[in-house]
């Protein structure tokens, strides 16, 4: 499901990493091009300007702005070749843009200016994985555990990696030890709980975002929370409370297809199948290439006229 939501496109974990003074300035000091302030000015002013329009084109970056972002942070690529930040940043907004191969040599470049930063390391294991190269975003993963261990970001990377590979032990053990360095943190519950629901274990994945649903009052709970309660509780067969769940994801935030098409299947098995119908074309309406929501209403129909026929006799 990790294209359901935007925080799934990337929750910019790199940021809380982004002030590493010592590493960074010595970094920078050694860099050719571009040198730290007091050292040949051309050179400072660049490194400056760099930094100052990374720090601009994140912030629009956050804000949703990727065509400005992107246009910022390539400026800042280009005003300081050798600074990595920028580079890392420069690939979240060419990946937001779609951009992914560019993407990615943007942040392989990161990671060979900055071969020993974990949280580098942990995001191009991500992209890798993304792109379908699983063993080279395992290797990544493993080094950025193996730097930084009390870098969740780097755990949850090596979590997804495993996680693609079948390996759903290990993937939860990573995630339980991300989740340990980085409780606030409202994407590994939800990722364990569709974890849980792959392995067809819903009263775990039930378990897993009901703890973080229980930190926020009535009425605003993230729209992904809300989301993997409804399908806990629709693996259940607790159609009500399933449909409730997920009703009330559809007017968090603007809802996917794929929420309203789950929302018609509670309403259905929930015997509402008119309200079903609805939320299926609602589906339609956001995604008309969306199959299993036309399939719902193909049968739900099928059902209301065979019931019909069985009436009048």
């Amino acid at each position: 499901m990790q294209s359901l939501f935007k925080v799934q496109r990337c929750p910019l974990e790199w940021l809380a990493c982004y002030a590493r003074p010592a590493t960074l300035m010595l970094f920078w000091a050694l860099a050719a091009g571009c040198r730290l302030a007091g050292m040949e000015g051309p050179a400072s002013r660049s490194l400056v300007l760099s930094r100052q329009l990374s720090q601009q084109g994140m912030a629009a970056l956050e804000r949703g702005q990727d065509e400005q972002a992107n246009e910022l942070l390539g400026q800042a690529v280009r005003a300081c070749p050798s600074n990595a930040d920028a580079h890392r940043a420069y690939a979240e907004a060419r990946w937001s843009l779609g951009f992914r191969d560019e993407a990615l040599a943007e942040m392989e470049t990161a990671r060979r200016l900055a071969p020993d930063n974990a949280a580098i390391l942990a995001r191009t294991a991500e992209m890798r994985l993304a792109l379908g190269q699983a063993e080279t975003a395992a290797q990544y993963a493993q080094r950025a555990v193996s730097l930084e261990p009390k870098l969740a970001a780097a755990w949850t990377a090596r979590a997804r990696v495993m996680r693609a590979i079948g390996n759903t032990s290990q993937a939860l053990a990573d995630y339980h030890r991300a989740q340990g360095l980085a409780p606030d943190d409202q994407t590994i519950p939800c990722e364990v709980a569709a974890l849980y629901l792959e392995l067809g274990q819903p009263q775990r994945a039930l378990l897993a975002v009901q703890g973080l649903a229980d930190r926020f009052s009535p009425g605003d709970e993230p729209q992904e929370v809300l989301y993997y309660q409804g399908l806990s509780y629709l693996a259940m067969q607790r159609f009500e409370d399933a449909a409730e769940s997920l009703a009330a994801a559809t007017v968090r935030e603007r809802p996917t297809a794929e929420i309203l098409y789950r929302l018609a299947e509670a309403q259905r098995a929930a015997g509402r199948p008119s309200e079903a119908l609805a939320a299926a074309e609602q589906a339609l309406a956001i995604d008309p290439n969306y199959q299993p929501a036309r399939a719902l209403i193909a049968e739900t129909r099928l059902a209301q006229s065979t019931d019909a026929t069985t009436l009048r006799r």
